[in-house]
């Protein structure tokens, strides 16, 4: 029981990575069984995030051995990786029998796995592309997240960074730790949810502008330096030189039709971070010349989302101190919180007329009890700005009064 009990305390923020490598054999051996496990794998994620309840222990200095995560963490991107590949494969099964796959398992097992593959139908690919794609992501958008933080360590940098380049993510190892960080809750970050942003608008905006800000500070880095910014040194090109050559490597096995399948693994990848940028900073403001405090975050406990997003969740506190490891972030009950799990209040996003009308009140409450002056200031430009009438209506009451007590000020 304490052998168990030690493997869960390590192993239980990599779950997803677990979950794809259960997928392995259902992948390798065809039929309708991996669509079964994609919908009972749904069902769990949501279930646990309902049903689980928070954790607020603090495990800071708990655990003994720490420096297991780094080879966890490297496992991780190792199997996410392989289900990658075997994705592939099973793109071009039977016609084309990548790296020997098939012949090498039906030699072993005296299956005849081609003819098993033949029969697949959309089942079988929707479930593969998608335990691929939504696992993958949540191992590049999490797991590698927490690797490429650390800047001071650059062989979990590159770790990370491969990785990502896997889901066609690789900006996010220059835009996350140096754009994000520094500029959050204001409009200078293109990963900020502006109130009144309904997640369908802000997830464009937010893509298109981090990939535009991922250019713009490696060259400002670069010039720093004196290296020119068409060049090997050029961190972004050198990312993106690595997602080519896996999008030739797909075109080479699977045609176009693995290329369309790598860009969906991307695509799934872009969106699923844009809903944990939507809902860790929707509508909170700071004034950008002060630091980052608990409040400027939504802060999330539920343990299904600590296990799936690996402690992100925990989302306050990373953002005061990024380098506090994952497995050491507080629980902050002070922190404001989501409305849920991050499973739940993502499922909530994605209907903006409900998510409106349960944000609203929560983001008022939060000027009311945790904004400072200078920042109500900001969240009334902002409530004005929104379009929604209960902020607008709090935007002009807040205006109001500055009016009466003789101040004014531009609103946007």
């Amino acid at each position: 029981m304490n052998m168990v009990s030690a493997c869960w305390k390590y192993g239980k923020y990599f779950v997803a990575a677990w979950a794809m490598l259960l997928a392995w054999p259902l992948m390798l051996m065809g039929g309708e069984a991996i669509f079964a496990y994609a919908l009972a794998l749904g069902v769990i994620a949501l279930a646990g995030d309902l049903l689980l309840g928070e954790d607020f222990i603090d495990y800071a200095g708990s655990y003994r051995y720490p420096g297991l995560f780094f080879w966890l963490e490297t496992a991780s991107q190792a199997i996410m990786i392989a289900t990658t590949l075997l994705f592939l494969w099973s793109l071009a099964y039977p016609q084309v029998d990548f790296l020997g796959i098939g012949a090498a398992l039906s030699h072993l097992t005296g299956v005849d796995l081609a003819a098993r593959h033949a029969g697949n139908d959309w089942r079988y690919y929707l479930a593969s592309f998608a335990i691929t794609a939504a696992g993958g992501a949540l191992v590049n958008v999490a797991i590698a997240h927490n690797m490429i933080h650390r800047t001071y360590d650059m062989k979990s940098v590159w770790v990370g960074r491969i990785g990502e380049a896997f889901g066609l993510f690789t900006y996010f190892s220059i835009r996350h730790p140096y754009g994000h960080h520094n500029l959050v809750g204001t409009p200078a970050d293109p990963a900020w949810a502006r109130r009144g942003d309904s997640f369908y608008s802000f997830v464009v905006r937010s893509i298109i502008g981090q990939y535009r800000m991922t250019w713009a500070l490696e060259r400002e880095r670069l010039q720093k330096i004196g290296r020119p910014v068409w060049s090997i040194h050029n961190a972004a090109l050198q990312g993106w030189a690595l997602e080519a050559v896996i999008a030739v490597l797909f075109w080479a096995v699977a045609g176009w039709v693995g290329v369309l399948g790598l860009l969906g693994i991307g695509l799934v990848t872009h969106v699923l971070l844009e809903f944990a940028n939507y809902l860790e900073h929707y509508g909170l403001v700071r004034v950008p010349s002060e630091p980052f405090q608990y409040r400027h975050a939504w802060n999330d406990n539920h343990r299904m989302s600590l296990w799936i997003v690996a402690a992100v969740p925990r989302h306050s506190h990373h953002h005061a101190d990024a380098q506090v490891e994952h497995y050491e972030l507080k629980p902050l009950p002070e922190a404001p919180t989501t409305l849920g799990g991050y499973v739940v209040t993502g499922l909530i996003s994605l209907v903006p007329p409900l998510w409106h009308a349960l944000m609203s009140p929560r983001l008022l409450e939060w000027d009311a009890h945790y904004a400072t002056p200078a920042e109500q200031r900001l969240a009334a430009e902002e409530n004005l700005r929104s379009g929604i009438p209960l902020l607008v209506h709090a935007g002009e009451q807040y205006l109001a009064r500055e009016r009466s007590n003789g101040v004014s000020a531009a609103y946007a």
